[in-house]
């Protein structure tokens, strides 16, 4: 129901990318919730600014919501090696499983290279 209730409201970007809000008063857009690495990777690599942003913005809620638990690494890798790292994984999962969550395959590739151990 959110999500009849929001789209109407609002324009697509240029080629299915993040969905923007038509009033500067609305803050959520319910299908940008589910991004697909393809239409994100797009975003990400966009040479439009405002895409680029927003997807960035996802990118530090993605990362910020799941390091600790999914994936530890702030300790051992620098902001910049984990902005590197989830460039690799959205290029892979946009090359090889498009439709896949964007934020799977982020986080998915962090836990393969920065899994939590527990240290005695």
């Amino acid at each position: 129901i959110l999500a009849a209730i929001m789209l109407p409201s609002c324009s697509m970007a240029n080629d299915n990318l993040i969905v923007m809000p038509n009033s500067e008063d609305q803050r959520l857009v319910a299908s940008n919730l589910s991004m697909t690495a393809e239409s994100f990777f797009k975003a990400y690599m966009s040479t439009d600014i405002e895409q680029r942003r927003l997807a960035e913005m996802y990118v530090v809620g993605v990362i910020d919501s799941s390091e600790g638990d999914s994936w530890c690494g702030f300790r051992i890798a620098s902001p910049d090696a984990i902005q590197e790292q989830v460039y690799v994984a959205l290029k892979r999962a946009f090359e090889t499983s498009p439709e896949e969550r964007a934020a799977t395959a982020i986080i998915s590739h962090l836990n393969q290279i920065l899994p939590c151990q527990d240290h005695p």
